[in-house]
């Protein structure tokens, strides 16, 4: 995995407007963060004690629909558990039907909406995982 790597998955998956080498360098050696994957099919969490946020999750063009993003988040999220995180959460757009989808195949459950959050005037579907049961207390 490497910051280049990650930049252009990125940037394809986004249509060109992904973030710069530089947040993925920064990334890299933030212990906060985990990135899980590889430079086709990744995601970035931020670790915040018992909860995780999905800040970005990519998925080349020339590999998406094998499955690749599946396996992935279920990895990931297994590992989380392992080191006791609860609750992962994330903002999806509501035009996003792929990643809806994923999301909710991987136990994301929707629970709040933000109205016309992304610059195209999409809204955010704010969604969330329990990962324990001491987080639902």
């Amino acid at each position: 995995m490497t910051p280049d790597g990650l930049a252009r998955t990125h940037a394809a998956a986004f249509g060109g407007k992904g973030w710069p080498v530089a947040d993925f360098e920064r990334y890299l050696g933030e212990p906060s963060i985990l990135i899980h994957g590889d430079d086709r099919c990744f995601a970035v969490f931020r670790l915040l004690g018992p909860e995780a946020e999905i800040l970005t999750l990519a998925t080349s063009p020339s590999v998406q629909r094998e499955g690749q993003a599946t396996a992935m988040l279920s990895g990931a999220l297994a590992i989380l558990a392992a080191h006791n995180v609860q609750t992962v959460f994330l903002d999806v757009a509501d035009d996003n039907t792929a990643a809806l989808a994923l999301y909710a195949r991987a136990g994301f459950a929707r629970y709040a909406t933000r109205a016309n959050y992304y610059s195209n005037g999409a809204s955010a579907i704010c969604m969330k995982a329990v990962l324990s049961l001491a987080s639902q207390t």
